[in-house]
């Protein structure tokens, strides 16, 4: 006989006994990362529902000791260098991301644990009661997927007595569920064009919905780029009364070398901050980008360490960076031949990885396997790393936002009339890559993230 939970509103409830009966209640609830027409706006995504679903148990997002980090492309490494150091110094350190790659409980970890199974569906109990209630009686107003997953995390962190929690934005800023939180410090990545149908098709435009996340008097750590983007964080941030420390005007990447050795691939970095020096960080990642996110988040320490938040000597920091671990960002997967496993979804994220695997691989052949969400600037993309390809397969994730093969398949003929091999899912994607390469080629698989994810699936990766 299943456990009776009280519930002021409806009376009691039978308590979710497994984490598949959490999980089936959770994916009723409506999932924006699988539609691709909806509107944006204060009604659809709605900080209020959020403040409501958090005030129906206890407000756990209220004090929590935090660092909110948005932006286009970086803001997951940021997130994972953060907690990564703070981790080695000592603190019990809690990371919100998103999306997972295979298991929905990699969104939510303190001190890179996944949250067990148990303890998800015992939160999950928890916000039911209230969740249910609205899904009867008023489902516009109950919350959506995202916002019972952050509702989860904060209340999770609460429980755990988290020392600092990296909670990463899951779309835009001002209006995602992860800003109810007053931070200790905020991080804005450099801005670029995608989700332009929804958040606007302009740098200004994106800028200004990742600018949301500035509070009064709370520092801002960016590495905004472009004049129109950056002009906006500049004008909030004098607005909110909040200090703001830019990359290349108060944080510096000095110097940044690739090491490319048999069993050791990575970044050495001298990076400069406005406090301090650091010399001879390794980051065991590719991509000279990756050594920008570092400065980022070297940056937002040096304003928890002026505040007196941490205190964190530079062995720690330089230990902790050389333990990173970002899967399917340039990662390589296996060997003779290379795969790298990639999820570039905008135009600046694949000019990153063609790029580095240029610099970075020596190949005969370049074989990619690409699949995108059909939300996304495809030509765009795609024109950034066909004409590199020598022979290239076009598949899906099981997504419903995917974009179809054939789709890429036409774009891709008419961008520089190539061929390409269409397969209906990324296992035959895979096997069809490996039939046709040597052991001196190179497959890339990119795209989307939900791709990425099942590709790790089918690689067996870790």
């Amino acid at each position: 006989m299943m456990n009776q939970e009280p519930d002021a509103i409806t009376g009691f409830l039978p308590a979710f006994q497994s984490y598949d009966e959490a999980l089936s209640f959770l994916y009723k609830a409506i999932d924006y990362e699988k539609l691709i027409n909806y509107q944006y706006n204060a009604s659809t995504f709605s900080l209020d529902r959020m403040e409501k679903l958090l005030a129906n148990i206890g407000n756990p997002h209220k004090d929590l000791p935090c660092i909110h980090i948005t932006g286009t492309k970086g803001k997951g490494s940021t997130a994972i260098m953060l907690s990564t150091i703070l981790e080695h110094a000592g603190l019990n350190t809690g990371l919100f991301t998103s999306p997972h790659l295979i298991d929905l409980r990699e969104r939510i970890q303190i001190n890179h644990q996944k949250i067990s199974e148990q303890g998800f569906t015992r939160i999950i109990n928890e916000l039911r009661p209230y969740t249910h209630h609205l899904r009867e009686t008023e489902p516009s107003a109950s919350p959506t997927f995202f916002e019972i997953l952050t509702a989860v995390s904060m209340l999770y962190f609460k429980k755990e007595q988290i020392e600092m929690a990296v909670l990463e934005v899951g779309l835009g800023g001002r209006l995602d569920s992860t800003n109810v939180v007053i931070p200790h410090v905020s991080v804005i990545t450099n801005v670029g064009l995608d989700h332009t149908a929804i958040l606007g098709n302009t740098l200004s435009s994106i800028a200004y919905e990742k600018a949301g996340i500035i509070k009064h008097r709370i520092p801002v750590v960016s590495g905004v780029e472009a004049p129109d983007a950056l002009s906006v964080v500049v004008k909030t941030c004098k607005e909110k009364d909040a200090p703001l420390y830019l990359l290349d005007r108060d944080i510096w990447v000095e110097d940044v070398q690739a090491v490319n050795g048999n069993d050791t691939r990575g970044l050495m970095c001298k990076i400069k901050t406005w406090r301090h020096t650091y010399s001879n960080i390794f980051l065991p990642l590719v991509g000279t980008h990756q050594a920008k996110n570092c400065a980022l988040s070297l940056g937002a320490l040096e304003v928890l360490r002026d505040r007196g938040y941490v205190s964190i000597d530079d062995d720690t920091i330089r230990e902790a960076l050389a333990t990173l671990y970002c899967p399917a960002r340039i990662e390589v997967v296996a060997k003779n031949p290379f795969i790298i496993l990639d999820f570039a979804h905008t135009v600046e994220s694949m000019q990153f990885l063609k790029k580095t695997l240029l610099e970075n691989f020596q190949f005969n052949k370049l074989i990619l396997i690409l699949g995108f969400s059909q939300d996304k600037d495809l030509n765009n993309i795609l024109k950034e790393i066909i004409e590199e390809g020598d022979f290239i397969v076009v598949t899906r994730s099981k997504n419903p936002r995917a974009a179809p093969p054939e789709d890429l398949h036409q774009r891709i003929e008419k961008l520089c009339g190539k061929q390409s091999k269409v397969v209906d899912t990324i296992q035959s994607a895979i096997i069809t890559a490996r039939q046709v390469a040597s052991r001196e080629d190179l497959i890339c698989i990119t795209g989307s993230a939900y791709l990425a994810g099942e590709a790790r699936q089918v690689l067996c990766c870790r």
